[in-house]
């Protein structure tokens, strides 16, 4: 009985938790549309063509500080992989191990950052010198930023064999990532199912919806229907649920 009443609280706070959030959505989403609307009609209207060298030059100044950090991260790495294989005492070996993973992970993660920072410093910039027609600085630093950003690829990809002992093409497939998974051990591999299933359930429930807002606030605060954005956000929310049939297809022949 009292396991039952524990598990019956649980339920009840999930469904408190649930009603807040959509509250929360409801207010946010009211309060966004009425500035928009008085804004709109104000005849306020919002020039983004002005935030784009700060966007560009954000992108890539992010971009350069991901690249400090991936090589802090991955050296470390490579620190504790030398050290687990001195060390004798278990107690210690496993602190070692721990570390040399956890900071193989916090590179790999922050070398995605510097990764996109890069592609869009490049190309926001690229558009901001043809259309614009203003400085091109940032351009010309994100050519470096990209060689770099392939040189430090190369770097991961030698401190993943190191570490995981497994050689990642540096064209890498579908199918060599998926190799590259089912080599970690089974609790890992369970983490980065769970990791990966929340991720998409976030991105599908709650990100790109809130995307459709954004854009949506955007139109009204420019007076410009942005129909590009909005077909693309739909066609990645409609990628991310499509893709789930060649699971079906395969596992319920």
């Amino acid at each position: 009985m009292v396991g039952w009443i524990g598990l019956e609280g649980d339920e009840n706070e999930k469904e408190k938790k649930r009603i807040l959030y959509f509250l929360a959505i409801g207010v946010l989403g009211y309060f966004t549309g009425m500035l928009a609307g008085r804004a709109w009609a104000l005849g306020t209207s919002f020039n983004l063509n002005t935030l784009v060298p700060w966007i560009s030059a954000s992108c890539l100044l992010i971009a350069f500080i991901s690249i400090f950090v991936t090589i802090y991260f991955l050296k470390k790495s490579r620190k504790f992989h030398s050290l687990y294989q001195m060390e004798i005492d278990d107690d210690v070996n496993e602190t070692y191990y721990v570390q040399m993973y956890r900071n193989l992970e916090f590179g790999t993660i922050s070398f995605n950052v510097v990764s996109v920072m890069t592609i869009l410093a490049l190309f926001i910039s690229m558009n901001e010198v043809m259309i614009l027609h203003t400085s091109s600085i940032v351009l010309v630093l994100s050519v470096p930023a990209l060689i770099l950003a392939a040189v430090l690829q190369k770097y991961l990809f030698k401190t993943i064999s190191i570490v995981r002992q497994f050689d990642l093409a540096f064209f890498s497939t579908p199918k060599d990532v998926m190799d590259f998974i089912n080599s970690y051990d089974e609790g890992e591999r369970q983490a980065n199912l769970e990791q990966s299933f929340r991720i998409l359930f976030q991105l599908n429930q709650y990100v790109l919806p809130g995307l459709y807002i954004l854009i949506d606030l955007f139109s009204l605060l420019t007076g410009e229907i942005q129909l590009l954005a909005f077909l693309l956000v739909g066609a990645i929310h409609i990628y991310i649920n499509v893709m789930q049939l060649p699971m079906v297809k395969r596992y319920f022949k």
